[in-house]
């Protein structure tokens, strides 16, 4: 037997499930204007911190600033953040480096957000500083050409790797198995967090006439406090009339002397001490940090 649905009787939705549907409707509503008033008001913070560090850094463009975590809104009202990071870049520092990558991280910062929106702040509490100066490739090779070096007449096409600290003391092919294994495990020992690195810096220089390619293998050190200095200890070079291999000792000596440097990004940012030297791939960089950090009257 076949049961027939009256045909002129209108289907209808249950009444609950109409009331549900609608409560779900208005919390994605609230919950979209929650995250919206979120992000406008982090966006408001991340503004005043902005303009406060592009006056720190002297800097012709507002530095990206971004408050980590969510909610933005809780941490404001608690006037607590517990990471701040900024970034800059194109920072000069006198005439060699023009181009600087200044990064900043900020945790445990203290700052009512009253007194922020209302330009009042007059003291910000830090508990932990972390800061980097980035030198880029196209900065060394400027601090490069100033050593001046009648031998070669132009240097272009600098590149930065990052090496063990043991391949910037030795060639790796005249190690005997025994100094090859103890460098390797003096590599494994090695600390990112160290006031030296291995560095292999390449170029492209015109050598009494001849095109020539040369890498210098290094460490960079810490020195003066915040100065980093490239030291090369060896020398490869490859041109159309040696191949690869080695020049008179004279021309050798010249462009290692040439190609030891000395970098000053000056101070770091928000007090910070630069602890460390780093290399990373077209990239040297000093780093530090700071705790305990108080901001006041013209740091701000």
């Amino acid at each position: 037997m076949t049961t027939m649905t009256n045909p002129g009787q209108p289907r209808t939705v249950p009444r609950r499930r109409r009331r549900t549907r609608r409560l779900l409707i208005t919390l994605v509503v609230i919950v979209g204007l929650l995250v919206a008033a979120d992000f406008a008001a982090a966006s408001v913070f991340e503004y005043q911190v902005s303009k406060r560090a592009r006056e720190q850094f002297h800097l012709t463009d507002d530095p990206a600033v971004r408050v980590n975590g969510f909610s933005f809104l809780a941490q404001a009202i608690a006037g607590e953040y517990g990471h701040v990071s900024i970034d800059a870049k194109g920072v000069p520092v006198k005439d060699t480096l023009r181009d600087l990558e200044v990064h900043v991280d900020l945790m445990g910062v203290a700052a009512p957000l009253g007194d922020l929106l209302s330009g009042s702040l007059k003291q910000v509490r830090i508990a932990e500083v972390e800061g980097q100066v980035k030198v880029k490739a196209s900065d060394v090779n400027r601090a490069i050409l100033e050593n001046k070096n009648p031998l070669i007449s132009q240097i272009a096409n600098v590149t930065i790797d990052p090496i063990s600290e043991a391949d910037a003391q030795s060639d790796p092919d005249d190690r005997t198995e025994k100094q090859q294994a103890e460098a390797e495990r003096a590599t494994e020992l090695e600390d990112d967090d160290d006031t030296k690195a291995g560095a292999k810096i390449c170029a492209t220089g015109d050598i009494g006439g001849e095109e020539t390619d040369f890498c210098a293998y290094g460490l960079i050190q810490l020195v003066d406090a915040a100065k980093a200095k490239f030291t090369p200890s060896r020398l490869e070079v490859t041109n159309s009339v040696l191949g690869s291999g080695e020049l008179p000792k004279q021309f050798e000596a010249g462009i290692l002397q040439m190609l030891t440097v000395t970098l000053d990004p000056g101070e770091l940012p928000f007090t910070v001490t630069p602890t460390a030297v780093n290399v990373e791939p077209g990239i040297l960089s000093v780093k530090g940090k700071a705790f305990d950090v108080v901001l006041s009257g013209s740091d701000l």
